[in-house]
């Protein structure tokens, strides 16, 4: 057997939607010394191929999603986390926390003693797992960054043939949503409605992109939608789905797109401080949150919020590649 690498890997699910940890072969030390951020960074100008390997088909496909563990800069940090999909790159990933905890866990790599604290990207989390007496990771809660509403703004589109005011909140919550109420569309979010949300939240991503000139309010850095959430109420839970990178659907209710629809919703005045929330998925999966505190600050409300699911262990992989393999990745798309 000849092979160009040799990455090791668990993969996991959390409420239907896939999670791939590295937990081996990358030899990540040579990013190490700098922020997560920064290796991230680096990673993406010298080894984004390894990405492609491993999202991309035929180890990978459209919706996959994967988590790369590195050594933290932060001295808070027990673990330095940064994710990746199919499209590129995240700064933060509720479902995928959820996933890297529950599998370093049960696999032997973390042994915690209480919240462990994550170093990703969009800054510092925590997550806190309830462990079984036979070592099972039963269920993880993620304290995320902060989240705010930064803008909101009504589109003109084109919905079956008729123009239609489309309202529209920005809200960022480790990634920065664009959230839509799925009834501006007269559909339901239903999984036969899948591929006209699809097309709809990459359109509306792109628009609001090219309409806004977003601004953090907290770093003064330009910031852009990357995720593209269409919401509707429900009396036991919430129900969203969410479209991201080129194209892709969240089978989970998506965890930063939770905690941004509890942000927003305490925005309006239709959720308190500490109120339990239930927020489903297009396949009818659950995460539940709550806001654990939430100020005002130069104009903006902002939230600490938390979300809780379970993640579930699917797969362990040793990845190949053959130095004569013309196809080491590939996107039937492009």
């Amino acid at each position: 057997m000849q092979t160009e690498v040799l990455i090791e890997a668990v993969d996991t699910h959390t409420g239907g939607e896939p999670t791939r940890i590295v937990t081996g072969g990358l030899n990540m030390e040579r990013f190490a010394g700098d922020s997560v951020e920064a290796q991230r960074d680096r990673f993406r100008e010298e080894a984004d191929h390894l990405r492609r390997l491993l999202m991309k088909e035929p180890r990978g496909h459209d919706d996959m999603y994967g988590a790369i563990t590195v050594p933290p800069a932060a001295d808070a940090a027990d673990l330095g986390v940064f994710f990746v999909d199919n499209g590129g790159y995240k700064d933060m990933c509720g479902h995928g926390t959820m996933g890297v905890v529950t599998a370093l866990v049960e696999t032997g790599y973390l042994d915690p003693d209480g919240a462990v604290t994550i170093e990703t990207p969009a800054g510092l989390v925590t997550a806190d797992p309830e462990i079984a007496t036979d070592g099972r990771v039963e269920r993880v809660t993620v304290e995320n960054v902060t989240s705010y509403v930064l803008d909101s703004l009504t589109l003109p589109m084109d919905v079956d043939g008729e123009s239609v005011d489309v309202p529209i909140d920005v809200v960022y919550a480790g990634n920065v949503f664009a959230m839509v109420p799925a009834a501006a569309f007269d559909r339901r979010i239903d999984p036969d409605n899948t591929d006209a949300f699809v097309d709809y939240g990459v359109e509306i991503r792109e628009r609001v992109n090219g309409a806004r000139d977003l601004v953090d309010p907290v770093s003064g850095e330009r910031l852009v939608v990357d995720h593209t959430a269409f919401h509707e109420p429900g009396t036991e839970a919430d129900r969203n789905i969410v479209v991201f990178s080129a194209g892709a659907v969240d089978r989970s209710p998506c965890g930063t797109g939770t905690c941004a629809k509890m942000t927003l919703l305490h925005s309006n005045g239709e959720l308190a401080v500490g109120e339990p929330y239930c927020h489903e998925s297009v396949i009818g999966t659950r995460f539940e949150g709550r806001l654990r505190d939430a100020d005002r600050r130069d104009g903006y409300t902002v939230t600490d919020a938390e979300i809780s699911g379970s993640a579930y262990l699917v797969a362990k992989h040793t990845f190949l590649l053959d130095p004569d393999d013309p196809i080491p990745s590939f996107d039937i798309s492009t």
